[in-house]
């Protein structure tokens, strides 16, 4: 198995796979999270993803993990100014914004070659600090992270009425 920078052929599979990070979140949501027009929603991601991957420049990371010539997910870093008044620190920032694996690659240390190949990506761009997010019930996520140095630090919540 592989790691390698997203490359112009790559563009349907990026956008396949941001459906499927999408479906496996959704599969986890709570069912009153479900109101909305799914159908809606992933026509919405896929002109996100599509815009993602056009926009790739030099703060922007897009990684391909393939076997054989079948990509297998992605990981997306991302780097930003972060808002000037932010209380939390302020200046450039890394973002390890999506990771995506098939059930079928998951297990075979494929998601920590590429977190460590994205933070590699981040070190090399002189970023010291990155951010990252996590659903609550994603478990396998939280160790990772844990596991890698990352500490929780802000918690959303949610209400239904």
């Amino acid at each position: 198995m592989i790691i390698r920078k997203a490359v112009d052929s790559d563009r349907e599979f990026y956008k396949e796979f941001a459906v499927k990070l999408s479906e496996f979140n959704r599969s986890n949501h709570p069912e009153r999270s479900k109101y909305d027009d799914y159908q809606v929603v992933l026509a919405e991601i896929r002109r996100k993803a599509e815009a993602t991957f056009d926009a790739r420049d030099e703060d922007l990371l897009i990684l391909i993990a393939e076997e054989a010539g079948q990509a297998l997910g992605y990981a997306l870093g991302r780097i930003y100014e972060e808002d000037p008044c932010a209380d939390n620190g302020t200046g450039r920032v890394g973002l390890f914004d999506e990771l995506y694996l098939d059930a079928k690659a998951r297990g075979h240390g494929l998601g920590q070659k590429l977190l460590d190949e994205t933070m590699r990506w981040f070190e090399s761009k002189g970023i010291s600090r990155v951010k990252l997010h996590a659903y609550a019930w994603n478990e396998t996520a939280k160790v990772l992270y844990e596991r890698n140095g990352f500490k929780e630090y802000a918690v959303s919540y949610e209400i239904y009425k």
